[in-house]
């Protein structure tokens, strides 16, 4: 009879654990979107300025909560599955763990955007200086073509000053460029000279010969 018993109970199924039922799943899923977004949006409101940056982690831990609610709430209303209990068992240390990463992310995008505008300045202040030296180049007699290209040295300069070797290349293929334009606008000059003496010496003749007529 023992044995029977035991044949029985293993032919028994096992009895599964708590489903969530797909609407149930949808439900959470929605408002817990909708509690993340609200938060997000009281932030921007009481950090409005230009330079107010949010992190990805601080994104992170407001879904987290959001999430944590939600399941908190929906405990009120049916029963939890075991990966929902197991999420809510461990739910002070994830969130101390997020805060964790929120405070840094933060710090980091803070900085992040301290860099860019620190990028933005030097590079300001490489335009002004290269425009002061096509300022100086006009105020020693110098014409527009020669002062833009002073100026145009000064930013290389700026630019990559740090790095000789490439500041050398970039120079060489520049004055190769410069060197091109001058022997272009020198043809160009050239006969522009050459059409005006031929015009001249026709215009001669044909005097010459209104005066023999």
């Amino acid at each position: 009879a023992a044995k029977k018993d035991y044949e029985a109970t293993l032919k028994k199924p096992k009895q599964s654990g708590v489903k969530v039922s797909a609407g149930d799943r949808q439900e959470d899923s929605a408002h817990a979107a909708l509690l993340t977004l609200q938060a997000e949006l009281r932030t921007l409101e009481k950090h409005a300025g230009a330079n107010e940056k949010i992190s990805q982690q601080r994104r992170d831990l407001w879904k987290a909560e959001s999430q944590f609610a939600v399941l908190e709430e929906a405990a009120q209303r049916r029963q939890l599955s075991a990966q929902e209990k197991s999420l809510l068992a461990h739910k002070d240390e994830t969130l101390e763990y997020k805060r964790q990463l929120a405070a840094l992310g933060d710090k980091v995008t803070y900085q992040e955007r301290l860099n860019a505008l620190a990028q933005q300045a030097d590079k300001f202040a490489q335009q002004q200086r290269a425009k002061r030296a096509a300022i100086d180049a006009k105020s020693r007699g110098l014409t527009d073509r020669q002062a833009e290209r002073e100026a145009t040295e000064q930013r290389l300069k700026e630019q990559y000053g740090d790095n000789p070797l490439a500041l050398n290349n970039v120079m060489s293929e520049q004055k190769k460029t410069w060197a091109a334009e001058d022997q272009l606008r020198g043809n160009w000059m050239a006969g522009l000279k050459s059409g005006w003496s031929e015009w001249e010496e026709s215009a001669t003749d044909s005097m010459s010969q209104v005066k023999s007529a």
